[in-house]
């Protein structure tokens, strides 16, 4: 396991979204589509618009991905957050930085909040 940098915390802290791309069961992208992104305490956080039905939630939970910013690739594991007050954290997180911004509504929804995954770079 590699720990995010401080330089790439702070890009992600400031950039508006990343590629996801998540692996099938070949372990092949199937999907590459923007998507909003978070940091709290050194962790990097998305969250599926779908919530756990989400096709690329469920395919990262069991194959991993990778995640694409500032021109560089990522090899990542998605891995569930199901600590409420870790949920809260990232639910204020995402508050913080896309406030006003459309579909905050969603993704401060419970329904997205059940689908809090933690990026553990490979």
């Amino acid at each position: 396991m590699t720990e995010w940098t401080k330089d790439e915390l702070a890009v992600l802290n400031e950039v508006t979204t990343v590629q996801n791309h998540p692996f099938d069961d070949n372990g092949q992208s199937f999907q590459d589509y923007p998507i909003w992104i978070v940091t709290n305490h050194n962790n990097v956080y998305l969250r599926a618009g779908k919530g756990k039905d989400s096709k690329w939630y469920e395919a990262g939970l069991k194959n991993g991905g990778q995640i694409e910013f500032n021109g560089e690739n990522y090899a990542i594991s998605y891995v569930a957050v199901d600590d409420p007050q870790e949920i809260k954290n990232v639910t204020q997180a995402y508050l913080d930085k896309y406030h006003g911004q459309y579909p905050i509504d969603m993704m401060i929804s419970d329904k997205c909040a059940e689908a809090t995954v933690k990026l553990v770079r490979k």
